[in-house]
């Protein structure tokens, strides 16, 4: 009950303040969203470009280990303090696979990026209130939403808003099903109209769910 209170402060207090919205665009979304990340999966779609990038301590050689049949090595980039390899989807096949860099120095163990390769129509259209109801069947999964960006308004058919609230960037999103707050955007986006898009379902112990935005669809 407390936490519902204070989101509702916040909005009201939101409501009669002039908040700078960002253009929507897909252009905003920043390049570092296609930086692969250790410690997780990294949605790729077909066609696109990705890169790692390695931080040098010891002017380290690698050698990159990557199936060729999935994604193609574009070119490498050496800069004072690291290497990027830039890389391109080649294939159009759903596939797990894995980038490993390997140095050749001993004691340095390789460095690997787990990679999820999908088209956007093989990965599950859901509601938000298909997560809201069942959290624990997305959590740590992909999912494909059409919601409005709502920047810090009001949702517009219910007081509810479901899910996390992890930064003071995240923004409401909403659709026909129920409202809920989504982080991961780089910019406080407010859409007219329903935009389609790539999030994860992240746990929250006391929220049930956090919903991260991943990809804006064109």
């Amino acid at each position: 009950m407390k936490r519902f209170t204070f989101i509702f402060l916040i909005l009201t207090l939101l409501a009669f303040t002039n908040t700078s919205y960002a253009e929507f665009s897909f252009n905003n979304i920043s390049q570092s969203d296609f930086l692969l990340k250790q410690g997780e999966t990294n949605l790729v779609l077909p066609g696109e470009y990705f890169e790692i990038k390695i931080n040098e301590k010891d002017n380290s050689n690698f050698s990159i280990d990557y199936d060729k049949s999935l994604v193609e090595l574009t070119r490498e980039e050496s800069l004072p303090d690291s290497k990027i390899y830039y890389f391109k989807v080649i294939s159009d096949k759903t596939s797990y696979t894995k980038i490993v860099a390997k140095s050749n120095k001993e004691n340095l163990k390789p460095l690997t990026y787990d990679v999820y390769i999908s088209t956007p129509h093989d990965i599950p259209l859901v509601t938000i209130k298909d997560i809201h109801d069942n959290p624990e069947k997305f959590v740590n999964k992909f999912v494909r939403l059409n919601a409005r960006f709502l920047g810090w308004s009001r949702p517009t058919n219910t007081n509810d808003i479901w899910g996390a609230l992890v930064t003071k960037s995240d923004t409401v999103i909403e659709d026909n099903t129920g409202a809920a707050f989504i982080s991961g955007t780089n910019f406080m986006y407010k859409t007219d109209s329903a935009v389609s898009f790539i999030a994860k379902v992240k746990p929250d112990e006391k929220a049930g769910f956090e919903i991260r935005l991943v990809k804006l669809l064109k």
